[in-house]
């Protein structure tokens, strides 16, 4: 697909000096930017020709630099979005170029997230993936196993959202056992 060189390492040896450029290259991105957020979504990796150009399309089009960093065999992208956060407004366009990322995740079949969870950047993106009825039923679960909400309060789900929420609990009957499709325990 237009690859200009493929290197399979020859040794353990070898394969150590490219582990090391990979795990060295979020530092030498903050050599050609003061600040970047940090990406993390998957897609199969049959997409990725299609994503990667998609992001460089969303880069061009924004005029935000984009770091292509991955592990593409099993579709795990970092893209790194570059911005100077001395220069007013750069930050909000490298958020809002980072989720249009996260939509081209989404529309090739892939996720939010690869390997790194969700946590407090990423729960604002959790209704591009998932219904109302999808999150409503992963909260319960969630609430099956933490009823006090003393774990990672304000975490994950997009709040405010049923029991657990940050401040308080849910008040009055949740909307699924109110339908008649689950039990509260």
């Amino acid at each position: 697909a237009g690859a200009f060189e493929i290197r399979v390492a020859a040794d353990d040896a070898e394969r150590a000096l490219i582990w090391k450029g990979r795990k060295s290259a979020f530092a030498a991105v903050g050599r050609i930017s003061p600040a970047y957020l940090v990406q993390d979504g998957v897609i199969p990796r049959t997409s990725l020709p299609q994503v990667l150009a998609g992001i460089d399309r969303l880069s061009a089009d924004s005029g935000v630099r984009v770091a292509n960093v991955f592990h593409a065999g099993d579709g795990n992208l970092h893209p790194l979005v570059l911005f100077d956060d001395a220069e007013e407004g750069a930050a909000e366009r490298a958020e809002e170029v980072s989720g249009k990322i996260l939509d081209l995740c989404i529309e090739h079949g892939g996720s939010i997230t690869g390997e790194h969870g969700v946590g407090v950047d990423k729960s604002r993106y959790m209704p591009r993936m998932f219904t109302d009825t999808d999150l409503d039923t992963m909260q319960m679960v969630r609430c099956g196993f933490d009823p006090a909400g003393l774990c990672n309060p304000g975490k994950v789900f997009p709040t405010p959202r049923l029991c657990g929420e940050v401040p308080g609990f849910r008040k009055g009957v949740h909307p699924l056992v109110e339908q008649g499709k689950a039990e509260q325990f």
